[in-house]
């Protein structure tokens, strides 16, 4: 989709949003303005918001928070181990939190300038790199040091030869330090998100905000802080949310306490991104009741440019591979082991000597990578032509000068072998035993003759057999095809209606959200305005015995320093990403 395109529908969707709201407010529709009153929603141009309070239904029936009066139901037993957890639960989170504060500051610091350094040592791009300059024998001679003496044998240096000038390897440090490049790299859907990503960015998100702001408010309930409520919001594209701590009950708690509160969010992130960790690696356990290995290579995808893609006699997503002509596919081993095979084994069918005669082809004509020989002959294109090897008896005659005086001749048999090809049909002819120079045809009733496809350029006609369909699917090209345009799988679904593309979102939804909750967590430490890293600061500061004017001068320098290497990296990772797209 075109970048035009995404804005068009971006604008068009918020903008309808904003006109739906505007116009039902605007109309008093009841049952509308009682909906958005009782969430909190509130609508403005490209931000949905909204909110419940500590005393709806709602948040009472999700919120994992819970009140004291609850927890004195229980044993004593259970409310001391609670409480006990808690209170080494979110001070350890706290710990955690100020670590990443400085670590991640050192970082995002060190980051920017490695990438300030490299941008001012790179020279400017041209066109061509390359040059070419011919130069004389003298001016070589000169411009070459002595060589000393050696056993090596030395080649002359010829005159006039042009001499290719190339860059230094470190030339494209921004081009070329993608790969191993760290640093922040913006996300834009539409742009460096696939389209089809966008539902699992977004909920994943979410889910990382969520987690965020309810590790907040659960060592806030914790801490005994009131909390008024908590909210979700959706700037633009990004989904956020929000927890609203009463600000006096949060002022009059202890220093201590604060710093559990201001770091849950971060600890509870970077605790969402280790779970994330557990559940890609444990997602073939956990997708073993709908998928199993060992029964076939199930087909993930296959290039639209591949002979393979698509219609009748191709492959399609979900098809099960249990074989390559005779060898077994179960696992991914096997699939590799048998292209193997196939590619560097050219192996022939046994076909009844009177059906490879009858189709005996005398016009041929030759292709790139095959012979044809079937033009002559009313079938399909399901006929192929094949070679075979036919011993051939001619006579020849020799004769000596006398007996050629005496017109004498002497004829002698000589058995050669020809080459000879028909036109068959290719799916009968592999359903045949196979044969090569190695394994020869068993001989019956009727005799049987040797075949092979009539291609070459490393050509194959391979039979590809399915379990989930009746016929299998016969494959002319190169054996590579199958290895570079065809995504398989090592599962294969145990019911009709799972799919084995289901492990495949499981682990990226795995992956974003490890991805995404580090990433929330790591930035939210740094000491930002707007972030929690700011608080931390605050916080931190008070432990020190400082003036309340040197404090307030070190806070602002540090969220100064703090706030400009993050815009200054934000920055950078545009730079960065205009750069891969050149």
């Amino acid at each position: 989709m075109l970048l035009t395109s995404t804005i068009a529908i971006f604008l068009i969707a918020w903008s309808s949003i904003f006109l739906v709201d505007y116009v039902l407010r605007s109309r008093n529709f009841e049952p509308y303005i009682r909906f958005v009153n009782r969430y909190g929603i509130e609508i403005s141009p490209f931000q949905l918001r909204f909110y419940i309070h500590q005393n709806s239904d709602l948040i009472e029936s999700v919120s994992l928070i819970k009140n004291e009066n609850e927890v004195e139901k229980k044993s004593a037993k259970n409310v001391c181990f609670k409480s006990s957890f808690l209170k080494i639960w979110f001070a350890f989170g706290a710990l955690v939190s100020v670590i990443c504060l400085f670590g991640i500051t050192f970082y995002m610091t060190h980051i920017l300038l490695k990438d300030f350094t490299q941008w001012m040592s790179t020279r400017q791009r041209v066109m061509s790199y390359r040059g070419m300059e011919y130069r004389s024998m003298q001016q070589m001679l000169m411009m070459t040091s002595p060589i000393p003496p050696t056993t090596a044998e030395l080649k002359p240096i010829e005159s006039n030869v042009p001499i290719v000038v190339t860059g230094d390897d470190e030339y494209d440090l921004i081009e070329d330090g993608q790969k191993n490049h760290g640093g922040l790299m913006p996300i834009i859907p539409g742009f460096n998100l696939p389209f089809n990503h966008i539902p699992i960015f977004m909920i994943v998100l979410i889910i990382a905000a969520i987690f965020h702001e309810l590790g907040h408010a659960w060592a806030a309930t914790s801490n005994g802080v009131t909390v008024n409520g908590f909210g979700i919001f959706v700037f633009g594209l990004y989904p956020g949310a929000f927890t609203d701590i009463e600000p006096v009950s949060l002022k009059r708690s202890s220093n201590y306490r604060k710093m559990q509160i201001f770091g849950a969010g971060i600890w509870h992130n970077l605790f969402l991104a280790l779970i994330a960790v557990g559940m890609f690696n444990a997602a073939p356990s956990l997708m073993s009741p709908l998928l199993v290995e060992g029964l076939g290579v199930s087909i993930k995808g296959v290039d639209s440019r591949s002979g393979l893609a698509g219609g009748s006699t191709g492959l399609h997503p979900g098809d099960v591979v249990s074989k390559i002509d005779e060898c077994q596919v179960a696992t991914l081993f096997d699939w590799l082991t048998c292209i193997r095979t196939a590619k560097t084994q050219n192996n022939g069918r046994c076909v009844e000597k009177e059906t490879v005669e009858s189709a005996t082809a005398y016009n041929t004509w030759t292709s790139s990578d095959e012979i044809h020989c079937c033009d002559e002959f009313n079938v399909t294109n399901a006929h192929l032509c094949f070679e075979r090897q036919e011993k051939v008896v001619k006579s020849q005659t020799k004769a000596t000068k006398l007996d050629a005086i005496f017109g004498i001749e002497k004829t002698k048999t000589v058995e050669e072998t020809e080459t000879k090809y028909s036109c068959m049909n290719a799916r009968q002819v592999l359903e045949q035993p196979i044969c090569n120079s190695s394994l020869p045809c068993e001989q019956s009733e009727k005799e049987n003759i040797c075949v092979y496809p009539a291609l070459f350029n490393g050509t194959r006609l391979v039979r590809i057999g399915l379990s989930n369909r009746p016929k299998p699917i016969l494959f002319v090209g190169h054996i590579s095809e199958l290895l570079d345009m065809v995504a398989v799988d090592g599962h294969t679904s145990r019911f009709w209606f799972a799919d084995v593309s289901w492990l495949d979102h499981f682990q990226l939804s795995a992956k974003y959200l490890f991805t995404l909750s580090l990433a929330l967590g790591l930035l939210n430490a740094m000491p930002c305005y707007a972030l929690d890293g700011q608080f931390l600061v605050a916080t931190m500061l008070h432990f020190f015995s400082f003036s309340l004017r040197r404090r307030a001068l070190i806070r602002y320098l540090v969220l100064c320093f703090g706030t400009s290497v993050l815009a200054l990296n934000i920055v950078a990772g545009f730079i960065r990403l205009a750069f891969s797209q050149v």
